[in-house]
């Protein structure tokens, strides 16, 4: 059994960084072949008038609990990156930048970037961290960094960006199989189930 799964996230999305886990089972367990796709949430937030919960409200504190909560059970490095959320656009830019040649290298940069950002606590807006990051998996950090200004990897990520919202992602992370969607980590199983006609 195969199955080719859109994968819409954004790098500030803690809960797409908690799916990490799930989507790694799932590509092995189903053959499935994901297509990392990150965007900028923030967009899609403000065309809809969304906003991220507030933490000193009763919904924001939830969220951060349950964020917390679900890293645990999952054994997963969890430090709240500051500031949060943050501006994942240049890491999304140097996603699509390596995308472009190597889409193994690209998926490894974002599940470095990711752990880098939650699973250390560390702030990916800043391009100094990024650098750090892009050295560490053998990459020219300056090359990388360069990469994000550039005017087709910008048109890329809005690109993508705007496809999201057409297809009518509202959160991260978002999940496609075909034109079946499916919001959210915690929905990894029904996905499978529905890959699998069940």
């Amino acid at each position: 059994m195969s199955a080719t799964i859109d994968f819409y996230f954004d790098f500030s999305s803690s809960y797409s960084y908690l799916a990490l886990p799930g989507i790694a089972k799932l590509a092995d367990d189903l053959d499935a072949t994901f297509n990392w796709k990150p965007i900028v949430l923030g967009a899609i937030f403000q065309s809809m008038g969304h906003a991220p919960p507030d933490p000193d409200t009763a919904k924001g504190r939830y969220v951060w609990h349950d964020v917390e909560r679900t890293a645990d059970l999952a054994g997963l490095p969890y430090r709240w990156p500051k500031p949060f959320p943050f501006n994942g656009i240049t890491a999304s830019r140097i996603f699509w930048y390596l995308a472009d040649s190597d889409l193994d290298r690209a998926a490894e940069w974002a599940r470095a970037v990711f752990h880098a950002s939650f699973g250390e606590g560390r702030d990916c807006s800043n391009p100094a961290v990024l650098g750090e990051v892009a050295a560490a998996m053998g990459q020219n950090a300056d090359t990388l960094l360069a990469a994000a200004a550039d005017g087709a990897v910008k048109a890329k990520l809005k690109d993508v960006t705007s496809e999201a919202m057409r297809r009518g992602v509202f959160g991260a992370p978002t999940f496609f199989v075909g034109d079946e969607m499916f919001w959210g980590g915690d929905r990894l199983g029904q996905l499978e189930q529905f890959v699998r006609g069940e």
